[in-house]
């Protein structure tokens, strides 16, 4: 939404303020959503966590060696899970990491993991 407004229009800037505010309240009601997700994605993690803990020799060590190893895949530590480019199964053109389809020849691309496709 644009907020620019001229000068001396009250109504204008009322308007503009009113739109602002819908906004606001709406960024408000996403971000509590992204925060129950997060929460709830926290809650799974941790508890398969545990289910792996208990059945397998498994450690909290093993699990941040993974973390970081994986972290690293990308070429950058940066507490993120980054998917990069790859390379087209037919054509061999670059894929950016979010299509599943080469645009140049249109062949679908497998999945390395089922993680891509988020």
């Amino acid at each position: 939404m644009a907020y620019g407004t001229l000068p001396g229009d009250s109504s204008g800037a009322r308007q503009q303020a009113a739109a602002a505010s819908t906004d606001a309240a709406a960024a408000k009601r996403d971000v509590a959503e992204l925060e129950r997700d997060l929460g709830h994605l926290k809650l799974v993690c941790a508890a398969v966590w545990e289910l792996v803990k208990e059945r397998s020799k498994l450690t909290e060590d093993d699990l941040v060696a993974k973390v970081a190893e994986l972290d690293a895949k990308d070429g950058v530590a940066d507490g993120q899970l980054t998917r990069g480019v790859r390379k087209c199964v037919q054509c061999q053109r670059t894929v950016p990491a979010k299509q599943n389809k080469c645009m140049y020849c249109g062949t679908v691309q497998p999945a390395g993991s089922v993680f891509e496709g988020i």
